[in-house]
């Protein structure tokens, strides 16, 4: 149990609003070693889906960063692309989680077929 407490990480999701108005309690609790933010379910919930760019959407995105780095914690966060992963590392992440596996399967079959078909 001692190896598995020391070797495991504690990453809540900050996905909702309820999370972000709580998000410096819960870095700096301890036993959380970070935050994996959801950024899509996050713009949901704060009103614009998908737009991760409008202002309460990024300011949110950017206060669950800076509550992780006060307490010295990790910040990740989900992206879909290379440019966003590089604006998020940019912003101080930590860490990204970058695509979904399911569409990167998608992606090279797509490429497979169009491979074998000369499409």
């Amino acid at each position: 149990m001692e190896t598995s407490n020391r070797e495991t990480l504690l990453l809540p999701q900050c996905e909702t609003v309820g999370c972000l108005e709580h998000i410096e309690e819960i870095t700096a609790m301890d036993g959380v070693d970070g935050i994996f933010v959801g950024p899509f379910d996050l713009s949901i919930a704060l009103g614009h889906p998908g737009e991760f760019n409008a202002p309460v959407v990024h300011d949110a995105i950017l206060r669950v960063q800076a509550a992780c780095k006060r307490s010295g914690k990790l910040s990740i966060i989900f992206t879909g692309s290379a440019a966003a992963s590089r604006q998020r590392f940019a912003e101080g992440f930590d860490s990204v989680t970058m695509g979904m596996d399911s569409l990167f399967y998608v992606e090279m079959y797509k490429n497979l077929v169009a491979d074998v078909w000369g499409k």
